[in-house]
């Protein structure tokens, strides 16, 4: 049953969007609208910014189609178990970062459980 597979994908992708809209206009514009120093005064500067700050999204987004896609081909459940670490740490990271539960997170934490549920019944 590929259904929890699915789950796993759909959340961590809606994570992973959800993730880079918020982050350009809530930290990212408003920070490069202010006076620039250092690394932030040059365009490729910014451009580094910008892209490590879109790493995690393209990382749980990945995994989370990666997931799915294993399921489909039956393939081994090494890329579930990295998915389900790399989701659970993402979340607890970000748990211990805003020392308060933050819906991403909690998103995430129920991507590792649809991971996790996935493996036990397949």
């Amino acid at each position: 049953m590929i259904a929890w597979s699915a789950i796993a994908a759909g959340l961590a992708i809606v994570v992973a969007l959800a993730h880079s809209a918020i982050s350009e206009r809530v930290i990212l514009q408003p920070l490069f609208r202010q006076p620039a120093q250092g690394l932030l005064a040059t365009e490729p500067g910014r451009g580094i910014v910008r892209a490590v700050f879109r790493m995690p999204s393209v990382a749980w987004a990945a995994l989370g189609l990666g997931v799915w896609l294993n399921r489909l081909q039956n393939g081994p459940d090494l890329v579930a178990v990295i998915a389900m670490i790399v989701f659970a740490s993402s979340a607890i990271g970000n748990l211990v970062a805003l020392r308060r539960p933050h819906p991403g997170g909690l998103l995430l934490l129920l991507a590792t459980a649809a991971t996790a549920t996935d493996l036990i019944v397949n």
